[in-house]
């Protein structure tokens, strides 16, 4: 059933006080308007979303109507504003309908709390009343400050799934062990997810798919050696992700020796040599190329996935020098907006994801000590 998403009141300002009350005021008086067609407020979730990032956040409000046409209910967006110093929250609220043929289906409750950081001593207590009751709580805070901010982390015990954005790069091993603690640890209170693994689920599946050729299974317990080669001079969340979901998905083994240098990180403690391999290249970033190496019969066998232009992943499979299979895997390059709409869809708990950031600060505490 084809709907479209309307804007039905703009930003009004308000005191928080009175937003439940403008909500009801206006559901009432669009009842009672009058209209042959029928009103239907439908609400299937409660998100929260925390920012302080304005080109994000602009992305955000521009994208909005999206994540309603999927996952109607209550929005509560809150911008930590970086160029303000409010101490009030300031607040704006919205609504919107999803128009059918057979009826006006109330599609979301938007409410725009806007502060500074030094303002978010109050949030807590402002956000949690207005949620609707009976509704699974989702909150995507993309912002490592406000993920940190005690204020904001007073949510984290009443919410059922946290979705994070981690940072593309780190400065130093150790702000990534913080990044991935902090994670590990708020697993005891609700379920995590994070859209910077989901933006690798075509490098994942373009290593998985070696393996799904019944022929290729065997090379499996073959590795000895994989390579990850990324763009950047910083430390890679993208390439140490991969790492560690390799690490976690193979069995573990003897150390393999970890060195590292200005270009080529080992990951240690498994039955593969995972290295990472740091390279400069103008305008990229991320994954560039992927090799995994085994040996069969004294030949090597070389499986590789590289990111190619247009956006491509091109793998090859090699045998004993000679190349017997090549073909492309598209990458699609997908928006916040639609990374977070696919979160919306999901609310178990990915251990693959949790078992990969495990590994991942094993290796970062073990070789940073």
């Amino acid at each position: 059933m084809e709907a479209t998403v309307s804007l039905v009141t703009f930003g009004e300002k308000i005191a928080l006080d009175k937003i439940e009350a403008a909500f009801q005021n206006f559901w009432r008086e669009t009842s009672d308007a009058g209209s042959s067609e029928a009103v239907l407020k439908a609400a299937t979730l409660n998100l929260i979303i925390i920012l302080d990032d304005k080109t994000l956040y602009d992305e955000l409000l521009a994208g909005l109507q999206q994540i309603i046409a999927d996952h109607p209910g209550r929005i509560v967006i809150v911008y930590l504003n970086p160029e303000s110093d409010l101490t009030d929250i300031e607040a704006h609220i919205s609504a919107y309908s999803q128009k059918t043929k057979e009826q006006t289906q109330i599609s979301a409750e938007v409410v725009i709390l806007e502060t500074s950081h030094a303002g978010s001593t109050h949030l807590a207590g402002t956000i949690l009343p207005l949620l609707l009751p009976d509704l699974p709580v989702y909150l995507w805070c993309p912002s490592y400050a406000a993920l940190m901010n005690p204020h904001v982390r007073i949510l984290f015990q009443f919410i059922d799934r946290l979705i994070v954005s981690t940072p593309s790069e780190y400065d130093s091993p150790q702000q990534m062990a913080a990044m991935i603690d902090t994670l590990l640890a708020l697993d005891r209170e609700c379920k995590i997810s994070d859209m910077s693994w989901s933006r690798l689920t075509d490098w994942r599946e373009a290593v998985a798919q070696f393996f799904d050729v019944q022929e290729n299974l065997k090379y499996l317990g073959l590795l000895d050696e994989v390579e990850i080669t990324c763009a950047g001079d910083k430390l890679s969340n993208d390439a140490l992700l991969m790492a560690g979901w390799m690490a976690s998905s193979l069995k573990s083994a003897a150390h393999a020796a970890a060195i590292q240098d200005d270009s080529t990180i080992y990951f240690g403690r498994h039955q593969l040599s995972i290295k990472i391999r740091k390279k400069s290249i103008n305008g990229r970033s991320g994954i560039r190329k992927i090799k995994l190496y085994a040996e069969e019969d004294e030949k090597a066998v070389i499986f590789t996935a590289m990111a190619i232009p247009d956006e491509c992943i091109q793998t090859i499979l090699q045998k004993g020098g000679s190349q017997v299979t090549r073909y492309l895997y598209c990458k699609g390059q997908k928006k916040n907006i639609e990374l977070l709409c696919a979160e919306l869809d999901f609310l178990q708990q990915d251990q693959i994801y949790l078992n990969t950031c495990r590994i991942i600060s094993e290796h970062l505490h073990e070789n940073n000590s």
